[in-house]
């Protein structure tokens, strides 16, 4: 089938997702009723519609900060969780829940602060052990995120023992990852930033195609590419930080899509980017859907569920990998 018809067929399917997901659970919706004030309006308009934008808003996020990392380093491991952005981000996060910052900007909420400054000094860390060494190559970038990611979890396990019993259970919820959301104005936000995401990745279309073919190559093309991988990952930590700060840290949708959409983009840059967004936001759906289904009344953590689809993959991943290198 030609990549057009595809990426056509994966956008209605997901649309068709989006309109039946508010539809299913616990509670059944009658179509009639969506019109009146009845209990079955207020959990379709205010509860699983928004639940269902929201989760296509942040996997559409993660799936393409998992490809903008992978192009960054032109390895297929590279992702924001890998890299010690999440972990960061969360870090910040959880700092902000225990000391209770209330912080705004520009009527930006102190949890979303939090979290950006949390990603950003991972990003700083690692730029900081790339300088002090004089080694700012892909490996030692990637291994430094590996360390830092260590590091950050160790900070929110620390943190996890000094709250409380019920601070520490709501903790441990939030940190599953979970897309649960009342009204639209978390809804709104997310989907403005993966529209401004879009929008960088296609203005940047011909840095991202260099910097992904080899810094010496995109510097022969006149790239920096050390300073475009910094700015790049500046951005990131104000994409990742939005969603960790609202759904928690979600795994694995950075990883498993991008691979997905390059096999189906079939080496089109346009095509790829539009398969991964569409696909992680569609993945992301689905899986909190499923996440509600698989025990009701109690739901699922969805970021539970998207570690139990990805796990496997992320193994034949690496298997494929090392396969390659023997």
């Amino acid at each position: 089938m030609p990549r057009n018809k595809k990426l056509w067929l994966l956008a209605g399917l997901v649309l068709l997702l989006l309109a039946a997901t508010p539809f299913i659970g616990v509670v059944a919706i009658d179509l009639g009723s969506l019109l009146r004030q009845t209990p079955g309006s207020f959990i379709f308009w205010q509860l699983r519609l928004p639940r269902a934008l929201l989760g296509f808003a942040a996997g559409g996020i993660l799936a393409l900060s998992g490809l903008v990392c992978q192009n960054l380093f032109k390895n297929n491991l590279a992702t924001p969780d890998l890299l010690g952005i999440s972990s960061g981000a969360a870090a910040g996060t959880v700092v902000a829940l225990k000391f209770n910052i209330q912080l705004t900007f520009l009527g930006i909420g102190g949890l979303y602060i939090s979290s950006f400054l949390g990603a950003l000094s991972a990003i700083v860390f690692i730029f900081t052990v790339a300088r002090w060494i004089r080694n700012s190559s892909v490996y030692t970038l990637l291994m430094s995120g590996v360390a830092i990611n260590f590091f950050y979890s160790s900070i929110i396990v620390i943190f996890q023992y000094v709250f409380d019993f019920s601070d520490t259970f709501s903790l441990l919820r939030w940190l599953m990852g979970g897309i649960a959301v009342a009204g639209y104005k978390e809804v709104l936000f997310l989907l403005a930033l993966l529209a401004l995401f879009l929008i960088l990745a296609f203005l940047f279309r011909s840095e991202f195609l260099l910097i992904s073919a080899g810094d010496d190559f995109a510097m022969s093309r006149g790239l920096n590419a050390a300073v475009f991988r910094k700015y790049s990952f500046l951005a990131l930590a104000v994409f990742v930080g939005a969603v960790v700060s609202i759904c928690g840290p979600i795994g694995f949708v950075a990883l498993v899509v991008p691979h997905v959409s390059r096999s189906w983009g079939a080496g089109r840059y346009r095509a790829t980017v539009g398969f991964t967004f569409l696909l992680g936001g569609g993945l992301l759906v689905a899986a909190d859907l499923l996440s509600r289904l698989l025990a009701p009344p109690v739901e699922i953590p969805v970021g539970i569920v998207t570690s139990l689809m990805g796990a496997p993959f992320f193994l034949a991943l690496l298997v494929a990998q090392l396969k390659k290198v023997d």
